[in-house]
């Protein structure tokens, strides 16, 4: 019963209360709805930072490296993420070992390398937006 409910619930919310009782057919799917009228929002875009060599590892310790996507002045961090790109066929020797926002509005990211031969490449993604209106609720 407790199941029951939670799924009545859950079709309430992803659905509403018209669409919890019947299911949508195709010609009940609304029109795609456009963007507000609202000055304040920004689509967010992405900017990517340069890719970085990771050097080769010496056999011992793995190459390092990091990189850094910046948001341009006047917007904000959203999000972000990195890419590590192998050398060879040998991805498995390719790591990202973190991807982070870090202060300034700039998504950071840290890789290695174990091969010993082809060096990789690192690069991070900052998703950024201008934030241009603040709404403030009473």
């Amino acid at each position: 019963m407790r199941k029951k409910l939670v799924v009545a619930a859950i079709a309430v919310v992803i659905l509403g209360t018209a669409g919890a009782a019947s299911a949508a057919t195709p010609s009940d799917t609304p029109a795609p709805r456009a963007l507000p009228d609202d000055k304040s929002i920004s689509v967010p875009h992405i900017v990517q930072g340069p890719s970085v060599s990771i050097p080769v590892g010496n056999g011992t310790y793995p190459g390092t490296a990091a990189a850094v996507a910046a948001c341009p002045s006047g917007e904000v961090l959203t999000g972000g993420g990195a890419n590590v790109a192998a050398g060879n066929s040998h991805s498995e020797r390719y790591e990202l070992h973190s991807s982070q926002p870090i202060s300034g509005q700039r998504w950071w990211a840290f890789g290695a390398n174990t091969d010993t031969v082809n060096p990789g490449t690192i690069q991070a993604y900052a998703i950024c937006a201008k934030v241009i209106k603040v709404h403030v609720l009473p």
